[in-house]
């Protein structure tokens, strides 16, 4: 045999290998994005569209896989929970390291939480920390110096932190990307450039590469993170594209191998694929109710308004992504079969607005606040109708695109809002915490110290009938007793995946992870 024919039968050797095993060819998967991104500071970091690129570059101590998946460790190889659950002590994986070779370390935990419950934090997540010692007292300016604060780094891969009050699973909000590690040192030397494209570190699987801002957002596989089970995907591009029916063009030209999060109005030109994936996430649609804005501010106003309409007359047409639901916690939660909100009822409502004192004019508009994309805009205009109808009061609706719905959200401007809240642990406080006085930024600006008692003894439970009986106890009297916030429905995602992917997973929020990929030929 000559030495070039040798040289053939090896190299068709090989050519074999690859194509057989397509793991071992490097491959690019392209990725939808709806919008552009607007921050990976993972510290602030709060929309969907941001989240699914933190979860793709970094990992927290623990992380939370599909649906139905555990919650298993990352960055920590284990913890110890003592003290009835007041004191854990989490061990980091000593072979961790961020994308640029340095290892992770207790501390860069430390400075993380400490930089996220900091006075001057952007985070609206901040009371995901408020059960550790100190933590709320620092945020509030009360107590000013960090050291007091019951997180500690004993030494280089050992965390401790001290609770205030005892809780079973309180790793589960290590999951969550506002309590991912931060590289203190970097952000002192960049600033607020720290988290831009071919400057930020992370410790997840990919690393962000580049940005065509309003285009394309490049990551590529991080070299020091190893994938369990393994991919052969090294790039991914997400294509930033407005346009869901240029998307699906997309998809079936094979360029994207799957969409995630489909809009309803698209749904009927797909829905006979077998692509198609329905599945029931962990968010909810509510109307709030702005307590601290006349005349919202009584209670029996309020009250007349959640009487006023019914779910079921508000869901949008050709809708099957919506179910009406009425707990604030969703299935199969505790504390997610009760039945709290106000029925409709249109003469109790008039009797409710009677009792308010409040007069009647044709100057006095009701204000609700929606986004500008559907199904909000048809949920808003149904709710705009119905009230009118019932109680006789001129509803006047305002549809804002995201960046000034949440600018004029967060200022309090209008009577009631129309808002989607998902929960972004696995835990029915979740649902609940945002209305508590833990929470820095409360959508209904209503506090009440009994919230607060039944839901922390919901979660000092220790068995989940005790749980739902104190949740059930919450959420009665936000939505019935206090009428400041109404559940409406509970949203199923739906998405497409083409037949050439393997391990494509979709987590509780509906983000896809992409990290264990594999595309078939």
């Amino acid at each position: 045999m000559s030495r070039r024919t040798h040289h053939r039968i090896w190299i068709s050797f090989f050519l074999a290998l690859v194509f057989l095993r397509p793991e071992l060819r490097a491959e690019t998967l392209q990725v939808h994005l709806p919008t552009a991104p607007v921050s990976l500071d993972w510290n602030g970091a709060s929309t969907m569209i941001d989240a699914p690129l933190v979860l793709t570059v970094h990992e927290g101590l623990f992380k939370q896989g599909g649906t139905g998946e555990p919650l298993v460790p990352a960055l920590a190889e284990s913890f110890l929970r003592e003290d009835e659950g007041k004191t854990y002590t989490f061990k980091i994986r000593k072979s961790a390291k961020w994308s640029d070779g340095r290892p992770v370390y207790a501390k860069d935990f430390a400075d993380a939480w400490i930089r996220l419950i900091a006075p001057t934090s952007p985070s609206i997540y901040t009371y995901y920390l408020f059960d550790v010692e100190n933590a709320r007292e620092f945020n509030s300016g009360k107590v000013q110096d960090p050291n007091q604060v019951g997180i500690r780094a004993l030494d280089d891969h050992t965390l401790k932190v001290r609770l205030k009050r005892p809780s079973a699973n309180w790793e589960q909000n290590t999951a969550f990307w506002p309590l991912f590690p931060v590289r203190k040192d970097l952000i002192e030397k960049y600033g607020s450039n720290w988290w831009r494209a071919g400057v930020l570190v992370s410790a997840g699987p990919f690393i962000w590469d580049s940005y065509e801002p309003g285009k394309m957002v490049v990551l590529k596989r991080n070299p020091y993170h190893v994938v369990e089970g393994g991919s052969n995907v090294d790039r991914i591009e997400f294509h930033i594209l407005s346009s869901y029916q240029e998307a699906l063009k997309r998809f079936e030209s094979g360029t994207f191998r799957f969409l995630w999060n489909m809009p309803s109005a698209i749904i009927p030109s797909v829905k006979e694929r077998s692509a198609l994936i329905k599945q029931p996430l962990m968010r909810g649609h509510l109307l709030t109710l702005n307590a601290a804005r006349y005349p919202m501010t009584n209670r029996e106003f309020r009250a007349a308004i959640l009487h006023s309409f019914d779910p079921e007359e508000i869901l949008p047409e050709r809708s099957d992504l919506l179910k009406p639901h009425s707990s604030l916690i969703l299935p199969p939660l505790p504390g997610s079969s009760g039945n709290h909100r106000l029925l409709k009822d249109g003469k109790l409502a008039r009797e409710r607005l009677q009792k308010s004192r409040f007069i009647v004019s044709n100057q006095f508009k009701l204000r609700i606040l929606t986004g500008i994309s559907e199904p909000y805009i048809s949920i808003g205009k149904k709710l705009q109708s119905r009230i009118s109808e019932q109680l006789g009061i001129a509803v006047e609706l305002d549809a804002l695109p995201s960046q000034d719905y949440t600018t004029y959200m967060d200022l309090g401007e209008y009577h009631a809002t129309l808002i989607t809240w998902t929960a972004k642990v696995l835990s029915p406080q979740d649902f609940l915490l945002p209305y508590s006085g833990e929470a820095a930024h409360s959508r209904v600006r209503y506090r009440n110290p009994f919230f607060d008692q039944y839901l922390f003894e919901g979660i000092r439970s220790k068995t989940p009938a005790l749980a739902a009986k104190a949740f059930d106890q919450a959420q009665k009297l936000l939505c019935v007793d206090e009428a400041v916030i109404s559940p409406l429905f509970q949203e199923t995602a739906t998405h497409l995946m083409g037949k050439s992917l393997r391990n494509l997973r979709f987590n509780h929020m509906g983000l896809p992870l992409v990290d264990r990929v594999i595309i078939k030929p």
